[in-house]
C-alpha cells in the first residue's frame, strides 16, 4: 500500500526524531461572532495543552458561523504553520462542554515529534462520488509514511440546489472507490459532515483553503495507532425482511410489496399514517455477520430513511446501497447510557500500554436529546468515561463510517468513538 508511487501532494510533514510524548488540546466556544470565535476555541485549545505552537489543527463549527471569518480567527492564534483541516457540524462535544444548533465551534491543537501528519483532498464529489474515491484512494496509497497509517475521512455530505432540493453526496460508492484503490483499510474511520438538521450546504477547511463538494483523508502515522468502536443506539425488533425492488436510494418494494405499505404493516394496526411525515424515525438495520447469532455491533450498519416517496410508494434512504435481494430488520430505537459507556471502557481497555493521546466521537446527529426524546445526552457517558482522561473532541455529524463486518461501511443512527495511542 505505501511501498511505491509518487506523493500526487506536498504534504508538510511533522519530522519524526527522538520519541516524545505528543501533547493535544481541545478548546469550545459558542461566541456568536465567528472571527472571535474561532480565536477563543483556539486560545483554549492551546491552554488546554500547555502549548503555545502546534503541528495541527482540527477544526469544526457549526453553519451559523463564516468559513473565512471562522478560519481567520483560529489562525490568528495558531500562525500559518499548523495544518488545518475540518468543517461544518451540527454541534460540538468536549469533555465538560457540549452544544448544537447554535454558534458551537471545536478546536483540538496537536504537538508532536513522533507522529506524522499528512492530509489529502478531492473534490468534485456532487455525481462523481466513485471517481472523487478512486483518485483520493490513490493519494492515499501513494503516501510514504513512518510506521502504519491512520486515516479519517472526512466528507461534504449534503447538495441542495433549486432545480434539484435536497440531495446527498453518497458515502458508499466514495468508500467503494477508495477501496478499489488502496485495497485493505488500515485502521479507520470517517465522518459525512453536515451543519444543521436544516440540510443548508456545507464548508470544509483544507489548510487555508475553504472547500464544498470535498472529500479529505487525514492520516496519522508514526507512533500514532487510531482505536474505534461502534456505539449503536437500535436494536432488531423483528424478523427478516427481502428488499424486493430497489433503485438508487429508493427501496421500492419490501417483500413484494410497497414498501411503505410494508413498513406500515411492520409497524403494526395501532401505528397511524403519521409516521410518513417523520420518515427520519423509521431505521433499517442490516447484519453482517450471522443471521441467527447474537446481535454483535461489529456486524449491523443502520440505514435511516430520509425521506418517502408517495408517488411510487418509495422508501427515499440516506445510501444507495440497500439492493435488492438484501435482507433488512426493522429496527428498534433505544439508548442505553450503561451501554454506552462499557463500550467507551471496552475500547479504553484494547490500548494495552500504549499511551492515550486523544480521542474523537462521531455522533450522529438524530442521537441528540432535542431529536430522540431522551432525558440526558448520550454522549454525557463518552464524556464520563474518556473526557475525564483524554483530550476529547466530538461532532454531531450525518454520516458515520467505520468498519462493520470487517469492510469499511457507512451508518446512521451511531456513534463512532476514535482513541488515538502511542
Amino acid at each position: 500500500m505505501t511501498e511505491n508511487g509518487v506523493m500526487l501532494s506536498m504534504p508538510r510533514r511533522v519530522a519524526v526524531e527522538e520519541p516524545m510524548s505528543t501533547k493535544v488540546g481541545v478548546g469550545y466556544s459558542e461566541h456568536a461572532k465567528s472571527h472571535e470565535a474561532g480565536a477563543e476555541a483556539a486560545r483554549a485549545a492551546l491552554r488546554d495543552a500547555a502549548l503555545t505552537s502546534c503541528n495541527l489543527v482540527l477544526l469544526f463549527g457549526t453553519e451559523k458561523h463564516d468559513p473565512v471569518r471562522l478560519r481567520d480567527g483560529v489562525r490568528e492564534v495558531v500562525g500559518s504553520a499548523p495544518r488545518l483541516i475540518g468543517g461544518y457540524s451540527m454541534g460540538i462535544i468536549t469533555k465538560d462542554r457540549l452544544g448544537y444548533d447554535g454558534y458551537q465551534v471545536g478546536v483540538a491543537v496537536m504537538s508532536s515529534d513522533s507522529v506524522n501528519v499528512d492530509m489529502f483532498i478531492e473534490t468534485g464529489l456532487v455525481g462523481n462520488e466513485h471517481k472523487v474515491g478512486l483518485a483520493l484512494g490513490e493519494q492515499i496509497k501513494r503516501g510514504h509514511y513512518a510506521g502504519s497509517p491512520n486515516v479519517l475521512l472526512m466528507y461534504d455530505s449534503v447538495i441542495r440546489s433549486a432545480a434539484q432540493g435536497l440531495v446527498l453526496n453518497m458515502a458508499t460508492p466514495l468508500i467503494e472507490g477508495i477501496s478499489e484503490t488502496i485495497g485493505a483499510w488500515p485502521p479507520a474511520a470517517g465522518v459525512g459532515m453536515m451543519g444543521s438538521m436544516q440540510w443548508n450546504p456545507t464548508f470544509q477547511w483544507f489548510d487555508d483553503r475553504i472547500e464544498q463538494h470535498s472529500a479529505m483523508a487525514l492520516v496519522l502515522s508514526g507512533a500514532a495507532r487510531m482505536d474505534t468502536i461502534i456505539m449503536h443506539g437500535c436494536r432488531p425488533a423483528g424478523s427478516y425482511h427481502t428488499i424486493t425492488k430497489a433503485e438508487g436510494p429508493l427501496v421500492l418494494e419490501i417483500d413484494g410489496k410497497p414498501a411503505l405499505d410494508a413498513i406500515a404493516d411492520l409497524l403494526g394496526p395501532d401505528s397511524d399514517k403519521s409516521w410518513e411525515d417523520y420518515p427520519l424515525f423509521v431505521t433499517l438495520g442490516v447484519n453482517k455477520g450471522d443471521k441467527f447469532g447474537q446481535f454483535k455491533d461489529e456486524d449491523y450498519a443502520n440505514r435511516l430513511v430520509m425521506a418517502v416517496d408517495q408517488e411510487r410508494r418509495a422508501l427515499v434512504m440516506f445510501e444507495n446501497d440497500l439492493k435488492q435481494g438484501f435482507e433488512v430488520q426493522l429496527m428498534r430505537r433505544s439508548i442505553d447510557f450503561d451501554y454506552i459507556g462499557r463500550r467507551a471502557d471496552e475500547l479504553l481497555a484494547r490500548l494495552g500500554g500504549r499511551t492515550p493521546f486523544f480521542a474523537l466521537y462521531i455522533d450522529c446527529a438524530a442521537r441528540a436529546s432535542a431529536y430522540c426524546g431522551t432525558e440526558r445526552e448520550e454522549a454525557a457517558e463518552v464524556q464520563r468515561v474518556i473526557g475525564s482522561r483524554i483530550p476529547l473532541l466530538g461532532m454531531y455529524a450525518g454520516v458515520e463510517i467505520a468498519k462493520v463486518g470487517g469492510h469499511m461501511q457507512a451508518l446512521d443512527w451511531t456513534g463512532v468513538l476514535c482513541v488515538f495511542s502511542e
